[in-house]
């Protein structure tokens, strides 16, 4: 789901949104204890500590040592010193998890001018695709690629500071965005890859041969999987993931052929959760095919609930019961829906079956189909 709490809530437990209960940013239930990342990892011998951004109550229950887990607006902004005085205390025996988590590169998009003065906007490309202003555009992509030169600065101050204290080269590193942003294209809240998809990069000097590439279909569930593996801890039964471990050290990884999820709005229609009322869209992603079922309409007007980014960019109009095809191939930015082409009607209905089965296999309750 492309909103930060349930993203980071499946990487947390490895599970779906609607297994897992998390699948929208406020009112929402929280995630089992038991299969809370940190809490896995204590089990094998690790103490956990965050900073940054996590929505789940009492970090305590979840598994860290503190509860400044929380002081997301000012973590990386302000500084790191809670963090690096931390690790400095540990025993250099002991190993550690670190949820590193800033509001970077999110907004508010405040950068301080040295990160500003590091791009020319009048360097900045207008795509041939945008609609809409193009100095709207150029000036919120600056403030982008600052914000983004302002992380890239806080995670070089975490590693000076793991490589003082020797620990640098047999730290793990997982780098993941809990969702995607884009200026210009409808992102975050939709079923959109703008908003789905993120990079995975994982660094271990000691452990993992630098330079490796992969294109394969990934969830977040997997890295948890992957994490668990790599530190010699056990998921629960509940986990939907499989390890990507054999893959990075040389195997092929056959996890998957297709990816699924559902679109949720912000907040529940109602205090009870129930994904199945919830849900405004079902997808599912092949390597070369998106398909998108829309089981609500999507409107500006009711985007009070539905809290979609579309920065510079128009507002994704759907109605209940529409669809999407996108071919990935030709039209990675998804701008040209295919889906009333009638020579890949075989391709969207064995999508739909797809998607239809894996919500229904998973749990996610009976849907009111347009």
């Amino acid at each position: 789901m492309s909103r930060c709490r349930p993203a980071q809530a499946s990487l947390l437990t490895g599970e779906w949104p609607h297994q897992n209960g998390v699948y929208f940013n406020v009112a929402a239930d929280h995630i089992d204890p038991d299969t809370a990342l940190a809490n896995r990892l204590g089990e094998a011998g690790y103490l956990s500590f965050g900073e940054g951004k996590f929505w789940e109550y009492s970090p305590r229950l979840m598994g860290f040592e503190n509860y400044s887990i929380l002081n997301y607006e000012t973590f990386a902004r302000l500084g790191q010193e809670h963090l690096f005085e931390w690790l400095g205390a540990l025993d250099r025996d002991q190993p550690f998890f670190v949820w590193w988590a800033p509001m970077l590169p999110h907004v508010p998009h405040d950068p301080p001018a040295r990160y500003l003065e590091r791009f020319d906007p009048a360097e900045i490309e207008i795509p041939a695709w945008l609609t809409t202003d193009p100095e709207v555009y150029r000036h919120e992509e600056h403030l982008s690629l600052a914000m983004e030169s302002w992380l890239d600065d806080s995670i070089q101050e975490l590693r000076n500071e793991l490589e003082r204290l020797g620990e640098l080269d047999d730290t793990l590193f997982l780098f993941v965005i809990d969702n995607g942003y884009a200026n210009g294209l409808p992102s975050k809240g939709t079923a959109f890859d703008k908003g789905l998809r993120t990079p995975a990069i994982l660094s271990w000097a000691n452990g993992i041969p630098a330079g490796k590439e992969f294109g394969d279909l990934v969830s977040f569930v997997d890295l948890y999987a992957t994490m668990l593996d790599y530190c010699g801890a056990t998921p629960t039964d509940t986990c939907q993931g499989e390890s990507l471990r054999p893959r990075i050290e040389g195997d092929a990884f056959v996890g998957r052929d297709a990816l699924f999820g559902a679109a949720y709005p912000k907040q529940p229609t109602s205090e009870r959760a129930n994904p199945a009322r919830d849900a405004y869209a079902l997808w599912a992603r092949t390597e070369r095919y998106k398909y998108i079922l829309y089981l609500d309409d999507v409107r500006r007007s009711n985007d009070a609930s539905l809290k979609i980014q579309s920065n510079s960019s128009p507002y994704p109009e759907r109605a209940r019961g529409d669809e999407d095809l996108f071919d990935l191939d030709a039209d990675p930015y998804e701008l040209n829906n295919l889906a009333a082409d009638p020579a890949l009607a075989g391709t969207m209905a064995e999508l739909k079956q797809r998607a239809l089965a894996w919500w229904s296999e998973t749990g996610g309750g009976e849907l009111a189909l347009p």
